[in-house]
């Protein structure tokens, strides 16, 4: 029996497996380095980003705190004395009764009057302004045919969309000529231009 025999200082070895190895190790490291580089470009940027707002929220701060400033420094300039108090308080009530329109008052209030009723009074007690409209308390003394008047003039000055809004009422007694007094207190608050 021949034995064979390879004598040969270097033996044949299957290579390719090695190969493949190598191959996958260096596609790995390329693809985790690429991977690597873009992750770190991401962040960089979002950093930039996030540099960017703080930088942007820093100015405005400081600009804020600034404006903070100057209004505290001009109010401490503006120091009223009582008397200066009393009078800026007069000089706007002044103003905002003269907005009121008289005729447009009395003009609103007869829309809601409830027929075979009457207006004997109306008074005035406060009005003011408030972002350019006048806002007025006024008081309306009636007479009616019967009690439920009142009643039928409240409810009609509740649906007339915030021009009036009902504060309090009273109702007296029958007079000796059958007519029932009534008081209401409303609210008076025309829409701006409309005073």
């Amino acid at each position: 029996m021949r034995t064979s025999l390879n004598l040969s200082s270097r033996p044949f070895r299957n290579h390719r497996l090695y190969w493949l190895a190598i191959f996958a190790v260096f596609s790995l490291s390329v693809w985790l380095g690429l991977w690597v580089s873009a992750e770190t470009s991401r962040v960089r940027a979002k950093a930039g980003e996030v540099e960017a707002s703080i930088r942007a929220q820093a100015s405005e701060v400081k600009r804020y705190s600034e404006e903070q400033e100057r209004l505290k420094a001009e109010s401490e300039k503006i120091v009223l004395s009582e008397q200066d108090s009393i009078e800026l308080a007069s000089a706007r009530q002044l103003i905002a009764s003269r907005a009121l329109s008289w005729n447009r008052l009395i003009t609103d209030i007869e829309r809601f009057v409830p027929k075979h009723a009457k207006v004997t009074a109306i008074q005035v007690f406060g009005a003011s302004t408030s972002q350019g409209r006048v806002a007025a308390q006024v008081e309306i003394k009636a007479l009616g045919q019967e009690s439920g008047q009142l009643t039928e003039m409240m409810e009609s000055l509740e649906k007339s969309d915030g021009l009036f809004e009902v504060r309090s009422f009273g109702q007296e007694a029958t007079s000796e000529t059958g007519e029932v007094p009534f008081t209401l207190r409303v609210t008076y608050a025309p829409a701006r231009g409309e005073a």
